[in-house]
């Protein structure tokens, strides 16, 4: 008989999975090296199969289709080696984004390539752009009477080719940095003196180059001076010889060299066409690649692209894929689940030998020190399938009295491996290696998708005193006794986890004395990127977690890419965020939900005995007086002595604060009217007519011109009411109020800057600009709002006031609320940033 089974809750920083113990079909959100462990009752297992369901060997395979993957976020580095003899280190603090643009982009879309270029500098990227110049090569070599020759993709440069092209990519180069210049952003143009080349073959191929080395100085150069590099396809040997470089190739050579975070390749098509001319979405070259070679449609120019793909991808982390997209649909890529384009992914291999396993990823999966899981690996003999990033495996062992037969100690697969079917691959080579697998699964706690997924692998199962049990490779007439033993089954892994559990919890408690526990909910956005940047500069608090059910199970840099974490997306929800709270000893919660969202996920915390922090970024509770508004400036004294914040709103922190000690002083005469511009990042991420750039161009958006929430919430708060009429400009970030006021006598300019001035004169994020007029670029990406423009005239007042949305206007904030209720000082986290 079986007591009991075990739950075991972990948490992890590296591996983005859910282990799930077919020894009672629980699901452990692993979430760092500590675990937390839970009982659950079984019943008397009986060794009768009952209510079997079976399913044929053809309606099996009819079942399991074709595996593609989705991109791949996780993962160490390839083995691969690279080409040159070390990694370049460009920026310590900014994130490159490699973009080759085709010249048929250069030639049709200039306008939208460099929206999209400045979009990216915007969200915290740093564009490196390649530009190739296929088309206007094309072109001018007709008009001087040459025939354009192509040698397996790639163009033949004899002497007046060569000559031809210097001149064509030096007008198309600069054609890039005089757009980016002409929109405000800093560009410079590099159309040699990066790539160092050997002739390739120039009986061939005339003046064409093999790239040997990358140099760069000249894009350190411009990084550092906040300048985009615009590079040219053109190389040289060591002893100055021009040769002209493929420029999808020249920009993989340069990716393999400097390892960017992200390679966009911008073209006309939105994408990598097939023969029927439908753009791929995916294309997974470890399982693709060798067919895609083979198929008619891929010839010249897509199977040169095709080939240094895979090139570069092998000597670069798995982790990095590249995109093939519009310049109109960057966004779109960026920033939706289905994403726009071709991605290409180089793919996941299995391992299936012990000499294979990295324990020490593999041991973060099951709470237990690496060496303690190799022990046990080869004490009881277990078998691990694992494929190569850490994301799926199963774990078997074979039943004592049939060594040909395998129950599945534990499977550990993430729900996105699940619903791509990448799963699919460790348990079908699984099961070609050991061929004869029982298994089973509390049918009680096992989620639907887990036990739709079991259903489909399986070849029958049956219900048996509260599981499910399942198995493939056996005749039916023989299965009970296989069942039986399975039901018996007593999982070392869990029995070893047990031991380490009691330490770890102890040691999570001891942990909290130096840091305080922080989780994120809704963490996705540009609000909440912020959010888990201030986190980690701030050395009293520990972002423990980021849910977010769109990324769940992914690393927090596919949503925040400028960012350096190894923290992954965890699935909290209103009916579980109680035992997440608890489970992970949360000090603190950040609430980064949209509007009317939040209030189970309160009732969830109302269930529990010891009450941790809600900073509460929606509007919920704004008008709510049990929760305390959580403006520093003006109510700090309350803050501190809450565990409740409903964080302001952006619009609503201006105008409030500028508007705050006329109202203290008893100097509003009337309703104040308020008339704001914000960048477009306050329209968030998510597309929409409010973050459009092609509507935005030369132009604002005026919405919700009565009754908007931040007026709303200005004029509960002040009990005082207000006008505000918000709009949308064209610039990313920012805000700007321009505020006009009755006063209830007349004052001088000097009477209303001393107000101002006593008011704010110990708040450091509170500036007071006596004689100018504050300006949205100026305080764009900092901490502080600016107060000034001050204008009177007897008793009207016009006020100025600027601040960043993103910052001040909501994570700069919630932070300040965040420490001052943990009894933290202040502004650790963003003083630093001053």
């Amino acid at each position: 008989m079986l007591k009991s089974t075990n739950i075991c809750r972990q948490t992890l920083k590296r591996l983005p999975v859910v282990s799930i113990n077919p020894n009672n079909g629980g699901i452990s959100n692993l979430k760092n090296a500590k675990s937390i462990v839970r009982s659950y009752s079984t019943a008397n297992l009986s060794s009768q199969v009952q209510n079997v369901e079976l399913k044929s060997r053809e309606q099996a395979v009819v079942d399991k289709t074709t595996t593609i993957s989705t991109s791949i976020n996780f993962g160490d580095k390839s083995s691969g080696k690279s080409d040159y003899s070390k990694n370049i280190k460009l920026s310590d603090n900014k994130s490159i984004v490699l973009v080759k643009i085709g010249g048929g982009v250069i030639e049709d879309n200039m306008s939208a390539l460099i929206q999209s270029l400045n979009f990216l500098k915007k969200i915290g990227l740093y564009p490196i752009v390649v530009h190739g110049g296929g088309p206007q090569m094309n072109a001018e070599l007709t008009a001087a009477g040459v025939e354009p020759e192509y040698v397996e993709g790639l163009r033949v440069t004899r002497p007046q080719v060569l000559a031809i092209a210097q001149r064509v990519f030096m007008r198309e180069n600069l054609k890039i940095v005089e757009a980016l210049e002409a929109s405000g952003t800093k560009a410079r143009p590099i159309t040699q003196g990066v790539f160092q080349a050997t002739p390739l073959d120039p009986s061939t191929y005339g003046f064409v180059g093999n790239v040997t080395k990358i140099l760069t100085d000249g894009l350190a150069s411009c990084i550092g001076s906040d300048y985009i590099p615009v590079i040219s396809s053109l190389a040289m040997t060591e002893h100055g010889q021009v040769l002209n470089i493929n420029a999808d190739v020249a920009a993989l050579e340069l990716a393999k060299a400097i390892r960017p975070l992200k390679i966009l390749f911008i073209n006309t098509t939105a994408g990598m066409k097939d023969g029927d001319g439908k753009v791929m979405r995916h294309i997974v070259l470890d399982q693709q690649y060798d067919n895609l070679m083979k198929q008619p449609w891929v010839k010249h120019g897509t199977k040169l692209k095709l080939k240094e793909f895979k090139n570069c991808l092998d000597n670069l982390p798995l982790s990095t894929s590249i995109t093939i997209t519009s310049p109109e649909l960057l966004q779109k890529e960026l920033f939706t689940k289905s994403g726009s384009g071709t991605t290409v992914e180089k793919g996941i291999s299995i391992l299936t030998e012990e000499s294979q396993l990295d324990f020490g990823r593999l041991s973060k999966s099951f709470g237990l020190r690496p060496a303690e899981l190799k022990s046990l690996v080869e004490r009881e003999k277990l078998k691990i399938i694992v494929n190569s990033i850490y994301t799926s495996a199963i774990v078997l062992r074979s039943l004592p009295s049939s060594p040909s037969t395998y129950v599945v100690d534990r499977f550990v697969v993430d729900s996105g491996s699940i619903e791509d079917e990448s799963a699919d691959s460790v348990f079908q080579a699984a099961l070609a290696k050991y061929q004869t697998l029982v298994w089973k699964a509390d049918s009680a706690t096992t989620n639907a998708q887990t036990t739709a997924w079991f259903r489909k692998i399986a070849d029958g199962f049956t219900k048996e005193s509260g599981f499910d049990v399942y198995w493939n490779n056996i005749p039916l007439q023989d299965v009970a006794r296989p069942i039986a033993m399975c039901l018996a089954h007593r999982s070392p892994i869990t029995a070893a986890a047990e031991t380490a559990a009691s330490q770890a919890a102890a040691n999570l408690i001891q942990a909290k004395k130096d840091k305080y526990r922080i989780g994120l909910l809704g963490a996705r956005g540009f609000t909440g990127g912020h959010l888990v940047r201030l986190i980690g500069n701030n050395p009293s608090l520990e972002l423990t977690l980021a849910a977010s059910s769109t990324n769940y199970g992914k690393p927090v840099t596919t949503e925040f890419p400028h960012l350096k974490s190894d923290l992954l997306f965890s699935q909290v929800t209103a009916e579980n965020i109680d035992k997440y709270t608890e489970d992970s000893g949360i000090d603190g919660w950040f609430m980064a939900l949209p509007d009317q969202i939040s209030k189970p996920y309160v009732e969830g915390i109302d269930r529990l005995a010891k009450q941790p922090v809600l900073v509460d970024l929606s509007a919920d509770h704004r008008f709510n007086n049990s929760w305390t508004y959580g403006n520093p400036e003006t109510n700090r004294a309350n803050i501190i002595k809450s565990k409740r914040i409903a964080n302001p709103g952006c619009y609503a922190t201006g105008m409030y604060l500028t508007l705050y000690p006329l109202r203290k002083a008893g100097l509003l005469d009337g309703e104040p009217s308020c008339f704001g511009i914000s960048g477009y990042s306050g329209a968030g991420s998510k597309p929409s007519e409010k973050n459009d750039l092609n509507r935005l161009r030369d132009n604002i958006l005026p919405y919700k011109l009565v009754k908007h929430t931040h007026e709303l919430e200005v004029s509960h708060q002040l009990s005082q009411p207000i006008y505000f009429m918000p709009h949308v400009g064209q610039f990313f970030q920012g805000i700007t109020l321009t505020i006009s006021i009755r006063l209830t006598r007349p004052l001088t300019k000097e009477e209303v800057v001393q107000l101002y001035t006593k008011q704010y004169q110990n708040e450091p994020l509170v500036k007071i600009d006596v004689d100018g007029i504050p300006e949205v670029r100026a305080n764009a990406n900092k901490h502080t709002l600016t107060i000034g423009g001050f204008a009177v005239n007897g008793n009207h007042l016009v006020v100025v006031t600027t601040l960043d949305n993103l910052l001040k206007g909501a994570a700069t904030q919630a932070l300040q609320n965040m420490n001052l209720c943990l009894g933290i000082e202040e502004l650790e986290g963003i003083k630093k940033e001053l």
